[in-house]
């Protein structure tokens, strides 16, 4: 229920609602002040918790730039409003409801359910909270509490838009169909120098140059590093010695196993396949089939049983077991294959060892290569000398959009590995200092914007080839559309799909059941969205499917099961948690209209790094 607070202020947003406030707080509202220290440090926290999400650490930058600031500070004044009309109303929390929510905390718990108090203070500490402090904001919480399950708790699912939503989720679809193509209409004539300065003239805004960056690139990685690094011969055995596994392939044997109900059982079927039996025929008489019996092809550490495991590889093939006590009884194991294990001696693996080694040496090296090339950057140093300083790869790349390719429209190679290089070269200007970026495999790599080519109007010859391309695939695809008007209409008009399919020389398809947001072959998203607007029985023909293809379908059956309450449980707390929100937001925005609220926005720029008080 707490967590739905969030939407309350986050929603509405903060940049228009406050003025006048030019306290040391951040903002405060009713009596309730927001420090600096607290934004700051719940901003930390959530930043902390994105970059974790999407594994690689977010600058202040990127966080503002996807409104974690102002998350942040709605969340706080959510919190801030109830705390202020909790004192208001008089709310309190005993010292034992306290304890007793702690106690009950699974975050505080042992496997067992039991409350760990060393494992608590341990919590705490990791979080920078004393034991004070934290009992301070759970009794806000408990309160913050009372009042969101006074307004928004117990709420009940209406059973009509129960049922609305059931039928929406649950309604499948069927339709018989012909896909048009390209093939099927005539072939689209070369076009005139006039219509294709008409065409140009028409589209001008699809023919532009891109922006174009010219970047420059500073980048190291452990694996660049690990060539300058010297590994000890004694470094490279100790490796190999504690654990030469690891090099190889262990033996793998397929196993076949019969369990019985006790030890006599296993031992009479022994003496039997001593005297003749076969496997098979003991594991047939047990109602066993050759699936029931195989165990798969397995290394031994690979078998969940030790017993099992022993004695199969201590069989050749085709050799049948003494009666094993296993786990789940006793068993006769046979091994039909064997697979041999692979064993690399210590000079096949000397080179990938050493690698290995000084790639890890690397990783403890890089953040100190990393320091000095920072130190070298606030010193004023471009990127150009301080890989000259450092004995570091430099390049610049004269040209690259914000794709990533050049203006022959190809792929810039050599790259730094990092999701954000593109945005960040593009988001940056000259004579700015980008934050360095983390790229793959623990690196890191530094970018320099060094020149700018705005993007612009391509004259009419320059971007004559890309305008004949455009104007036949629109040609091809109003050809293609005005084709599946007229099958469409032949269809309407008595003739059956498979008869058009065959005039076409093509066949028609089927398609269906199918859910609403499930695709089907040339059912792709927007003809599946027609299908569930379409009536049934009813032709469309404005199906889009690959490009620049069309579907004509017909709609054969709409599915709609009935409506059980018991089977809409799945969604029905959705819709509880929806309603749930709705009322609180609203219960909030009344409240923060009646108690004020007002914010400093020097105090948020000084909480935010852009300026000291």
């Amino acid at each position: 229920m707490l967590g739905l607070l969030v939407l309350s202020f986050a929603v509405w947003g903060v940049a228009d609602i406050f003025s006048g406030y030019r306290g040391t707080d951040v903002a405060e509202v009713g009596n309730t002040p927001i420090t600096i220290d607290e934004f700051r440090s719940s901003l930390q926290q959530e930043i902390q918790q994105v970059s974790r999400q999407v594994g690689t650490y977010l600058t202040m930058d990127q966080a503002r730039s996807i409104g974690l600031d102002n998350r942040v500070l709605g969340r706080l004044m959510a919190e801030a409003a109830l705390n202020d009309e909790a004192k208001t109303m008089g709310l309190g929390v005993t010292d034992a409801v306290i304890a007793e929510s702690i106690r009950k905390d699974p975050a505080f718990q042992t496997p067992g359910g039991q409350f760990d108090r060393t494992y608590f203070e341990q919590v705490l500490r990791s979080n920078g909270f004393s034991e004070a402090g934290f009992v301070y904001q759970q009794r806000n919480v408990l309160m913050r509490q009372m009042i969101a399950e006074a307004v928004g708790g117990d709420v009940r699912a209406p059973e009509v838009l129960e049922k609305a939503i059931d039928r929406f989720r649950k309604e499948t679809r069927s339709a018989e169909f012909i896909v048009i193509t390209p093939a099927m209409v005539d072939t689209v004539p070369d076009p005139t120098e006039e219509q294709l300065r008409s065409y140009y003239d028409e589209n001008k805004v699809d023919f532009r140059a891109p922006e174009y960056r010219k970047v420059a690139i500073l980048a190291i990685a452990p694996a660049e590093l690990a060539n300058e690094i010297e590994v000890s011969e004694e470094e490279l055995k100790a490796s190999y010695d504690a654990d030469p596994g690891r090099f190889g392939a262990p033996e793998r044997r397929t196993i076949e196993r019969i369990v019985f109900s006790d030890a006599a059982a296993a031992e009479t079927a022994r003496a039997e396949i001593a005297d003749g039996k076969s496997f098979e025929d003991v594991a047939a008489e047990l109602g066993l089939t050759e699936d029931d019996r195989k165990l798969g092809t397995l290394t031994k550490d690979g078998i969940l049983d030790p017993a099992i495991g022993e004695a199969a590889f201590n069989l050749e093939i085709g050799e049948i077991s003494q009666p094993v006590q296993g786990t789940f009884g006793p068993v006769l194991v046979r091994v039909t294959e064997i697979v041999s294990g692979v064993n690399k001696t210590f000079e096949d693996v000397r080179d990938e060892i050493r690698i290995d080694l000084a790639t890890q040496k690397a990783k403890d090296q890089i953040l100190d290569v990393y320091d000095a090339i920072e130190d070298d950057r606030a010193a004023g140093m471009t990127l150009a000398e301080i890989g000259q300083k450092q004995g570091l790869p430099y390049r610049e790349v004269e040209a690259i959009d914000s794709n990533g390719l050049n203006p022959e429209e190809s792929r810039v190679s050599g790259l730094p590995e990092s999701p954000q290089f593109l945005s960040e070269a593009f988001a940056t200007d000259i004579g700015v200092e980008a934050d360095p970026l983390q790229t793959r495999g623990d690196g890191w790599a530094w970018l320099e914007v060094l020149d700018i080519t705005p993007s612009r109007d391509l004259a009419f010859e320059e971007a004559r080839d890309k305008v004949a391309e455009a104007w036949r695939a629109d040609e091809t695809r109003k050809a293609v559309e005005a084709k599946a008007k007229d099958v469409a209409e032949q269809i309407r008009g008595g003739a059956g799909f498979f008869a058009v399919a065959e005039e076409l020389g093509t066949t028609s398809g089927l398609v269906g059941p199918i859910a609403r947001g499930a695709t089907d072959g040339p059912f792709a998203a927007p003809a599946v969205q027609l299908l569930f607007t379409t009536p049934e029985g009813e032709i469309n023909a404005t199906a889009a499917a690959q490009a620049p293809q069309r579907v004509v379908f017909r709609v054969t059956d709409i599915d709609i099961p009935p409506f059980k309450p018991g089977e809409a449980e799945e969604y029905t707390a959705e819709i509880e948690d929806g309603i749930s929100n709705d009322l609180l937001s609203q219960y909030l925005q009344e409240l923060e209209k009646r108690i004020g609220t007002l914010i400093n926005q020097e105090a948020l720029r000084v909480a935010l790094g852009e300026s000291s008080l």
